[in-house]
């Protein structure tokens, strides 16, 4: 066994994470449920690395295991979990007609200094008041760990 550190060459162009279904999944609802975790992680995963996301690429697999990508890429990049979530909803709800789904993932490429991320917009306040939200989140958590505080979203109705 070589016991030498494995140091990767290049930056990373990518940051991803998907969930596999026990059960296969058909409704919007259930969906969303299940990617709102992933946008969290994903945004975690960019934070750590001092990085911003100007791409969101959502995959979704088939029960018959058929791959379905669908991308958008941002005016500005984000590393708001709520931003990124905004823009998978958008690609989610079309592909979303009854087909039986038994994967769900979200990535984030085209990467950008942290610093040009989620600025304002004159007109429109919700890039602050998500950055506001996710900050106090993220405050919570380091203090008294990561189930610590939830959004509502991740409660599944029964």
């Amino acid at each position: 066994v070589d016991s030498r550190i494995v140091e990767p060459g290049s930056k990373a162009k990518s940051i991803s994470t998907e969930t596999t279904f026990s059960d296969d999944i058909r409704d919007l609802e259930t969906l969303l449920h299940r990617l709102w975790p992933l946008c969290e992680k994903v945004t975690k995963q960019l934070k750590d690395k001092k990085l911003a996301a100007r791409t969101i690429t959502m995959k979704l697999k088939t029960s018959g295991f058929r791959s379905l990508t669908r991308s958008r890429t941002l005016a500005q990049p984000t590393q708001l979990a709520e931003v990124i979530y905004q823009e998978a909803k958008i690609l989610l709800e079309p592909e979303v007609n009854g087909t039986p789904y038994r994967l769900i993932g979200i990535g984030t490429s085209q990467f950008a200094d942290p610093e040009f991320a989620d600025h304002a917009d004159l007109l429109d306040d919700s890039i602050e008041n998500f950055a506001k939200v996710e900050g106090a989140m993220e405050s919570v958590r380091d203090k008294f760990g990561g189930p610590a505080i939830l959004k509502g979203r991740t409660l599944l109705k029964d």
